[in-house]
């Protein structure tokens, strides 16, 4: 049996900032060039140690057979003064309490009726483009995630200018809440602009939330998804107490950060992705025809294979850069014995982009999804909304919000891209983001 000190370091570290420079330059190839080093490598944040695992099978260990041992890491937990204590951020039995109230709303039959509020939502969006004016296509789909998020947690009470409040800030917080977490604690202190934007921009969502939370106390749901509902009428299993107004407020703004932080990276990348291979996009739009006339349920979407491969395809390919958690007791990995209170992280971009485990791994290639490909993800290498007891809560939800908002937009606009336009990467966000993604809508 090894010890924490027998783990390889990555090459590339410098005293006193350790691996920050190369995270902050060129992070998704830093974190590829990972797995050449060993399934556990040793990387430093600032002079903090941190451990990386590489290989999917103990990625697995950390996520499931041996997730006991694992808590939220230092990512989360740094989180917690922007985001407050929702269930992105919390642990423990906090954690398991939130997980089953907001369960409550993405069952199957829920899922079913938010279809409707996903395609009228795609409707207005399709309604406002106008043939041959480019669309920001990431702006174009963070703005319909905000609208789909917020109906399904309010059932339409929040106004246009609520809306409009909410599209302004949240990415601001979304990247606040990427960038803090790699830095020292002390940077939250210091009077520095990204640091002052990030506090303003969340202190102004917190407003906008409790209000909306306040105005729905006292009403009657208008829907059985309404999720606001379900969490003003809990009540914690000890004391028999509702959840107070903080906790519900927490819990919004970590479903509002959970409904708007990936879903429109993921969407905008497929667009990107299908302009450049016309073959692939004229597949999908023949295969969607003109089912998106009407809201399409949960049986049509089963129906729709290739649209369904490119939001696999596009989701292998563009992937949360880093997750982070802790040890809560020793325990072995990979033959190490890791002591209580480690802080360990896997990357859902390397694994998904390893090519001991996917041919071509560069190459955006729906049909390898398709049964007769001769290729499936190798078990435990294909993990978009993580895995074990802190697996994404609406990974159910978030696929059927991506394949109707596929269909809706594909059944009516084909999306060209331009000459000459360049398309960037930021990291800033948890799935790097393309930036200068400018779309020409074309009717089909």
């Amino acid at each position: 049996m090894n010890t924490i000190s027998d783990v390889p370091t990555a090459p590339g570290g410098l005293p006193g900032v350790g691996h920050l420079h190369r995270l902050a330059r060129h992070r998704l190839r830093f974190l590829e060039s990972l797995r050449q080093v060993g399934p556990l490598v040793r990387i430093r944040l600032g002079t903090a140690p941190v451990y990386v695992v590489t290989d999917p099978a103990l990625v697995h260990q950390v996520q499931s057979s041996k997730g006991r041992s694992f808590g939220r890491g230092k990512q989360f937990q740094r989180m917690v003064p922007l985001l407050g204590h929702g269930v992105i951020t919390s642990d423990g039995e906090l954690y398991h309490r939130q997980r089953r109230t907001i369960q409550k709303a993405f069952t199957p039959a829920h899922v079913e009726r938010h279809l409707v509020t996903i395609h009228r939502q795609a409707e207005k969006l399709c309604a406002s483009w106008e043939e041959g004016r480019p669309v920001d296509v990431l702006h174009a789909m963070k703005g319909l995630s905000v609208a789909v998020t917020a109906e399904t947690l309010f059932s339409g009470r929040m106004t246009e200018q609520v809306l409009s409040q909410l599209s302004r800030v949240l990415p601001v917080v979304e990247k606040a809440a990427v960038e803090r977490p790699m830095m020292p604690k002390v940077v939250d202190r210091l009077p520095l602009p990204f640091v002052r934007r990030g506090d303003e921009a969340m202190a102004r969502m917190r407003a906008v939330v409790e209000e909306a939370v306040a105005a729905c106390r006292g009403r009657a749901p208008r829907s059985e998804g309404d999720m606001v509902a379900c969490l003003l009428a809990a009540r914690d299993p000890d004391t028999g107490r509702p959840l107070s107004d903080d906790l519900v407020c927490d819990e919004v703004i970590a479903m509002l950060i959970g409904g708007v932080a990936n879903v429109p990276a993921t969407l905008a990348w497929a667009w990107f992705h299908l302009a450049l291979r016309p073959g692939a996009e004229e597949r999908m739009l023949t295969e969607i025809g003109g089912s998106a006339d009407a809201p399409l349920t949960t049986a049509d979407l089963n129906r729709l294979p290739y649209t369904r491969a490119v939001m696999y395809e596009t989701m292998r390919l563009h992937s949360v850069q880093l997750v982070t958690q802790r040890t809560t007791a020793a325990v072995e990995l990979g033959g190490v014995m890791l002591p209580c209170g480690t802080d360990t992280a896997y990357s859902q971009h390397s694994l998904h982009t390893d090519p001991r485990f996917c041919p071509r791994p560069a190459v955006f290639s729906p049909e390898r999804w398709l049964p007769g490909s001769g290729w499936e993800p190798a078990r435990h290498a294909f993990v978009p909304f993580g895995g074990g007891r802190f697996k994404c809560v609406g990974d159910n939800f978030a696929c059927a919000e991506m394949m109707a908002t596929l269909a809706a937009v594909g059944g009516r606009w084909r999306l060209r891209r331009p000459p000459g336009v360049r398309v960037g990467v930021s990291v800033r966000e948890p799935i790097p983001s393309p930036t200068g993604l400018s779309l020409v809508p074309r009717h089909r």
